[in-house]
């Protein structure tokens, strides 16, 4: 979130300011595919709330045999999301008050070179996670050859718990291998990646990683003194980093004691750049130097102690101040930010924020001619003396180690809310408070849940928000507390309108938080009476659309020994509570198997809602074997899924070493058991590769349908092949279990793949040509190939005989919320009611946001699954077919659909159109030299006919028909292409669905502004 008043002094500073090198470097990852190495410093870093860091980039060379400094030609920072917090052009960061981890986007320029970093920042204390997973060891060096052992350890709000199944992965993947047990071999040659893992826990995915670096040892050292250049006398408290250069990276970092000496152990044999800093002193790099492109690289070879590396450091100048508002009665602001940079070379910059009374100080500087600007929150932005531009600000001259003192600012009101954050019984001020402003307009169709700008409340629970003018709706939140919108309302739709004028604070927009509540009870055996330790309880909100305390983790808790559950910060309002556990047949509240007919849970303003008690059924369960079908070798970690045959929600589970598998909690019934596994062909019990033609497993509960054993065929190389990885955006963790399309356009035939426990799929006996790719896994949005929601938009991937098409990945994006509420519906062609498979269906809630995919199986039925109360647009997207929007023609005028109170939303039916475009070239075509529109065929026409042109750029395409009279009969086509030669169908019928008459028509091509031809044809009946 930028203010008005950052925007302006970044403005001022762009031209000035860059990368200032003076602390220094962290590890990061190698940019792919570049000569050149950069570091971040810090790569990862905690700070409080409104607290600032400054980040810094050094870059080398791989190619030098010396891996020398490279010179960073330009530099830019994103903040993402920018709700988090402002960064200047060079790289000073200050957090926002809001509890978060923001990751900040580094793009370094280097010649013809770009590189891209992310920083990641942890603001505030984060809530404690309902489970905790680290890998034991944290990080390792594993000499080449030789192995580590690598294991989970997993923590509860109860304690330790065992993992259900753990999923490794090394990376990159030619460092070494991995073994199902964490156990990891390092190849043959040095370089440094993560080992990932991925913990199944409870219907959740949780993600670790750990550093491991293949070389030798580290047994290195460097040691030295640290001292004032003015008089030798000794610095203690001195930080002294020790940076390795090369494609293995390796920091040590450590203090000098009160006679200034320091010992940096355990180096990596290798080459090192030194540096030095101390409070109050201007850092230097080893020899005598700031520049770190004048450093002096240090070689540290194996069992070496290099000394008397010694360091003379400078006491710097300082600026001091304070920072107020220009008013009659000028107050303190606290978190100014307020930056000093040399006129003359601005790449030296140094920056300061105020304190709680307004001062500052910035120090460190060197000897030279400074400017000095500051801006806070809600505030105008100013250059020292009273300046509102660079051109008239004052220069001041500084001398080390001189302190220059009442630089002082006072700055004027910008337009900005503000107000207190109070417990409503006893007025109390709520600190860390999260307020949230949305944009209002009063002639939107729907209403924007989007979040325009957010903030936390102080420790007096005072916010201030700088918005430009207009009309917003306010809200505020806090953990323990119940949702409020301005002014006291409980729900958005009786909120009242926050009015900001320009250059002014609205004021006193005010909350009173009343506290939520409970849910409490216990779980046990139906039978015997006796409790169930490690059920799943959660509870369910109706009415969720708007509320952001929902995640996908939801209301939940595990029950204890004793069987007992606590599920705490309830808020206020009406719940649907399920309780699950292993081996036992899930239950709503009140001793109902479906939620149709489950008693809602009322909670309260604060109340602790108690004895919500589940008796669970012991259910039946499947057992069997996964083997291969060439060699009978049992399949390790498969992943087996079991649905009742009416149904689409399913469980998972793996088989162990030895290929075998058993999943219970199964209702009497039908059911359905698929496998997937790497380098196999996902099945059916038994032989099937499709649901329609998969046989039923029958289960009776409590007993055991044993013998239930699926031979799986490997994978063969035929015609063409696509592979890549599916992974979840936010954490680059492999998906187990994604689904993968590929569908051509000339015949729509869909593809279907799915992704192993490494995330790697491979899509073969593809025949050539040109396809269109979308991915989905459960709990994820889906999208198509490249980052996209909508076919139209999608890359075409390009297969060729006997080829294969690597590094088609898919990076998804999990989802935000969870629920217990089901959208069915099925999709057909409007042309011949034919049901089609593999079409991407999507619920969208009130915000814009795609909230749950599915993917329509043989029979064109799809089952929009674990979508929270509320209203939903349903719109679908196939490869050769136009976008379908349930009850509308487009995403403004598409039907509403509700789910919620128990009910299900049945009948969510679509019929596609067929799109126009009915072929691309083949991917062994010749490039087009020229654009070219061609006499479509055959000519004259009775009903259709077929239109072709070629592009040989990328281009913004229309084809539309007119009649003699310069009518516009239709449009064919109207969206970007790639280049390509491509086919088009006309039916004879115009945008209407009329039969045109027997006549001439003109057909025009456009392509941009590069390219227009037009042609004639013939209609004849």
């Amino acid at each position: 979130m930028e203010s008005a008043a950052m925007d302006k002094l970044k403005l001022s500073l762009t031209v000035l300011l860059a990368v200032l090198f003076t602390t220094a470097f962290l590890n990061v990852t190698h940019a792919q595919n570049t000569n050149l190495d950069v570091h971040i410093v810090p790569e990862e870093a905690e700070i409080d709330l409104g607290e600032s860091i400054k980040l810094d980039a050094f870059a080398f060379s791989l190619n030098s045999a010396a891996n020398a400094p490279a010179k960073i030609d330009a530099i830019t920072w994103d903040v993402e999301p920018d709700s988090m917090g402002t960064i200047t052009d060079d790289g000073f960061f200050i957090a926002g008050r809001r509890v978060g981890i923001v990751k900040i986007k580094v793009t370094i320029h280097i010649g013809n070179e770009q590189i891209v970093k992310v920083v990641c920042i942890r603001i505030g204390r984060l809530p404690k996670p309902f489970f905790d997973v680290k890998i034991v060891p944290n990080g390792a060096v594993v000499a080449p050859g030789t192995e580590q052992q690598f294991e989970v350890v997993v923590t509860s709000l109860n304690g330790q718990v065992r993992p259900q199944n753990v999923q490794w992965e090394i990376k990159p993947e030619d460092l070494g291998k991995i073994s199902e047990e964490g156990l990891f071999a390092a190849g043959d040659r040095d370089g440094r990646g993560k080992v990932v893992a991925v913990v199944q826990l409870d219907g959740l995915r949780i993600p670790a990683s750990a550093d491991v670096i293949v070389h030798d040892p580290p047994t290195g050292a460097i040691s030295g003194n640290i001292s004032n250049d003015a008089d030798s006398s000794p610095i203690g408290s001195a930080v002294v980093k020790a940076v390795r250069l090369g494609r293995i990276r390796w920091i040590q970092r450590t203090e000098s004691d009160d006679a200034g000496n320091y010992v940096l152990d355990n180096l990596i044999p290798g080459r090192y750049i030194l540096y030095a800093n101390a409070r109050g002193f201007i850092g230097e790099f080893y020899d005598n130097t700031r520049d770190y492109l004048q450093a002096f690289v240090l070689t540290v070879a194996e069992d070496d102690t290099v000394t008397d590396k010694n360091f003379g450091l400078s006491e710097g100048a300082k600026i001091a101040g304070t920072v107020v508002t220009d008013s009659d009665t000028p107050q303190p602001l606290a978190n100014a930010h307020v930056v000093a940079f040399l006129k003359l070379n601005p790449r030296v910059a140094k920056h300061a924020t105020t304190n709680d009374e307004g001062a500052y100080e910035i120090g460190e500087l060197e000897t030279g001619a400074y400017l000095v600007a500051a801006n806070a929150p809600g505030y105008g932005a100013e250059f020292f003396d009273d300046a509102k531009d660079l051109a008239d600000a004052k220069i001041l001259n500084v001398q080390e180690p001189e302190k220059v003192e009442d630089i002082d600012f006072a700055l004027g009101m910008a337009s900005a809310i503000s107000g207190v954050v109070r417990n409503a019984v006893d007025q109390e001020p709520i600190a860390g408070a999260h307020v949230r402003v949305f944009s209002h307009s009063p002639d939107a169709v729907r209403p924007d849940n989007r979040v325009f700008r957010e903030t936390r409340t102080n420790e007096n629970g005072e916010y201030l928000v700088q918005v430009r003018p207009g009309s917003y709706l306010v809200s505020a939140s806090a953990e323990g507390f119940n949702t409020q919108f301005h002014d006291h309302a409980a729900d958005r739709e009786d909120a009242t309108l926050v009015k900001v004028e320009s250059d002014s604070h609205t004021a006193d927009i005010n909350f009173d938080l009343t506290k939520r509540g409970s849910i409490a009870g216990k779980v046990t055996n139906q039978a015997s009476g006796d409790p169930l330790a490690g059920a799943i309880v959660q509870a369910f909100k109706e009415s969720s659309n708007s509320d952001h305390a929902l995640s996908i983790a939801g209301f939940r808790a595990k029950t204890d020994d004793e069987g007992n559950y606590l599920i705490g910060n309830v808020p206020s309002g009406k719940y649907i509570v399920l309780a699950a556990a292993e081996e036992y047949l899930p239950e709503f509240w009140e001793e109902v198997p479906t939620k149709d007919l489950a008693t809602f849970v009322d909670v309260t303003v604060g109340e602790s809602k108690e004895a919500i008690n589940f008796t669970l059924d012991p259910g039946g369960s499947i057992s069997g074997t996964v083997a291969s079908a060439i060699d009978s070798l049992p399949v390790v970690k498969a992943l087996v899924q079991v649905w009742a045959a009416d149904s689409k929600h399913g469980r998972r589970t793996f088989t162990d070493e030895n290929g075998e598998y058993k999943m219970g909690g199964l209702a009497t019934g039908s059911h359905l058991v698929q496998v997937i596994a790497d380098g196999f062909h996902a099945q059916f019990y038994e032989t099937s590769r499709t649901r329609d033609q998969a046989d039923l497993v029958e289960v009776t509960a409590p007993n055991e349908t044993s013998g239930i054993d699926l031979f799986l065929h490997p994978k063969e190389d035929r015609r063409g092949t696509i592979t890549g990885r599916v992974f979840s955006d936010a954490d680059d963790t492999p998906l187990f279990g994604g689904v993968v399309i590929a569908v051509s356009p000339r015949d729509r035939i869909p593809h279907i793949a799915f992704s192993g426990p490494r995330g790697h799929y491979k899509l073969t006996d593809l025949p050539p040509g040109r396809y269109y790719m979308f991915a989905w896994a459960r709990g994820f949005v889906g999208e198509f190939f490249k980052d996209t929601r909508r076919f139209r938009d999608a890359d075409p991937v390009s297969v060729e005989n006997e080829q294969v098409a690597e590094g088609i990945d898919f990076g998804l994006r999990p989802r935000q919320r969870n629920g217990t509420y089901t959208v069915h519906g099925r999709i057909r062609g409007a042309a011949n009611n034919t049901p089609l498979q593999g079409i991407l269906v999507r619920a969208i809630s009130g915000d814009g946001d795609v909230e749950v995919n599915a993917v329509t199986d043989a029979n064109g039925n799809y089952s929009l699954i674990d979508l929270p109360a509320g209203d939903y647009r349903i719109d679908a997207s196939g490869v050769g077919f136009e976008d379908g929007y349930f009850g509308g023609t487009n995403e403004q005028n598409a039907s509403s659909i509700t789910v919620g109170n128990g009910q299900d939303f049945e009948g969510a039916n679509m019929n596609l159109g067929e799109d126009n475009i009915t072929s691309v070239s083949d991917g062994d075509a010749a490039v087009p030299e020229a654009f070219d529109l061609s006499q479509n065929y055959p000519n004259p026409f009775n009903p259709e006919t077929q239109i072709k042109y070629q592009l040989s750029e990328n281009s913004q395409v229309t084809l539309k028909i007119f009649n003699l009279l310069g009518q516009e009969v239709i449009t064919l086509v109207n969206q970007e292409q790639p280049i390509g030669v491509y086919t088009v169908q006309w039916n004879g019928k115009d945008s209407f669905g009329r039969q045109a008459a027997t006549g001439v028509y003109i057909y025009q091509m456009k392509a941009g502004d590069k390219f227009v031809m037009s042609k004639p044809m013939l209609l004849l009946k």
